[in-house]
């Protein structure tokens, strides 16, 4: 047990350092607001959100105190990134192999007790619309029963942008200024675990048809009766 102590200790170092200086730059340059619906359970958790910027993915580290692993794509195919996500126990889904073990491996971090945070879109879009969600998240929650919690993340339009990025090699959407957070209540699905053991496809299909709901509702409360109104 205490070498499975050390082998976690320095990414959850390295986690914690990241954050806290992700933490600064919000507090200094942005109007950054979050807004939790409940007192979240303790044990681990899947944190489920939209996801419309790059920011995205530095940002919402901070929206709670444990720390997390995170589905990550194109950041894995820039080395230098790579190596320190690797570092931080975060789950690459960068190849079609990657992706196809990404469920797998967030299952076995589930089971021994962490948390993570995945994009189920699995690319960008405009703040102003969702994609479609795909199922993993609704995979990870019916292997485990443990709860989701849904996410809606909202900046204006205008703050988004595309730039440059000499380490990406690439443009890169990101915000600026203003940036917003709402926490839905942590989701359980005693249901769907137990219709999953006669058609597992029809209770992905659920629970991934609740969650898109909510994080759509908690997107909209953000700008008609939080921020906006």
């Amino acid at each position: 047990m205490l070498h499975l102590l050390d082998m976690r200790a320095l990414p959850r170092f390295l986690h914690s350092i990241y954050r806290t200086w992700v933490r600064i730059m919000l507090s200094v340059g942005y109007d950054f607001k979050v807004w939790r619906q409940e007192e979240l359970p303790p044990g681990p958790k899947i944190y489920v959100s939209n996801h419309f910027s790059s920011s995205d993915a530095h940002f919402v580290t901070t929206l709670m105190a444990e720390p997390i692993h995170m589905v990550v794509g194109p950041g894995f195919n820039i080395p230098i990134v790579r190596t320190f996500l690797k570092l931080c126990d975060q789950i690459p889904a960068n190849t079609k192999e990657a992706r196809g073990k990404v469920v797998e491996t967030a299952v076995g971090y589930l089971r021994q007790g962490d948390s993570i945070y995945i994009f189920p879109e699995g690319k960008l879009y405009r703040v102003d619309e969702l994609g479609r969600f795909h199922m993993g998240a609704a995979r990870m929650a019916l292997a485990t029963g443990c709860p989701i919690v849904p996410i809606g993340l909202v900046a204006p339009q205008r703050r988004v942008r595309k730039v440059d990025s000499a380490l990406a090699g690439r443009k890169m959407t990101v915000v600026s200024k203003n940036y917003y957070a709402n926490i839905g209540q942590a989701m359980y699905f005693p249901q769907e675990i137990l219709l999953a053991k006669e058609d597992p496809k029809e209770a992905e299909e659920a629970v991934t048809a609740k969650v898109k709901a909510e994080v759509a509702r908690l997107i909209e409360d953000i700008k008609t009766d939080k921020f906006w109104s």
